[in-house]
């Protein structure tokens, strides 16, 4: 005899949320604002898919910039070698904002990287990517079926696939 699990119409709630959440860019930018006036620091947020750079606390004039690209699920922290196959140790994450409020050589690095990332389809497209249900294998496209498909359902487990 099989046992079933019954999920609480609040639980499911809490998950489409935090799904939805996930799925919106917007939901790192209270967050790095808030990281930056904490840490003193601009962080600069580069979006491969789109290749706009959001800026954080630079209406503070902080001296110092780490950056983070964005892929369309996550963000992960640049950090610039300073020679191939350098130890990590040596790998440098802060930057010195210059007078032109820029970080010199390394922002054109970082534009190139960026660029390459994308030409290379190197992010998700949450409004259009292609996911499986979890629970009833129905295929839905973009963050709106997977939340509609939820919301009716309340089935909350999908994978992507192409």
């Amino acid at each position: 005899m099989g046992s079933t699990c019954e999920i609480p119409r609040k639980q499911i709630t809490y998950e489409l949320d935090i799904m939805s959440a996930v799925f919106s860019r917007k939901f790192g930018a209270i967050e790095l604002s808030i990281l930056a006036d904490y840490y003193g620091r601009e962080i600069a947020a580069y979006d491969i898919q789109t290749m706009r750079c959001d800026l954080y606390g630079q209406d503070r004039k902080y001296s110092e910039r780490v950056m983070l690209i964005y892929d369309g699920l996550h963000y992960d922290a640049l950090a610039m070698s300073p020679f191939e196959g350098a130890p990590e140790e040596f790998d440098q994450t802060i930057f010195t904002v210059l007078e032109d409020r820029t970080i010199g050589p390394a922002e054109g690095h970082v534009l190139h990287l960026v660029k390459d990332q994308q030409r290379k389809r190197s992010y998700t497209d949450t409004a259009n990517f292609t996911l499986r249900c979890g629970v009833c294998q129905i295929g839905v496209i973009g963050q709106k079926e997977a939340v509609e498909h939820a919301q009716t359902t309340g089935h909350v487990n999908f994978q992507e696939y192409r």
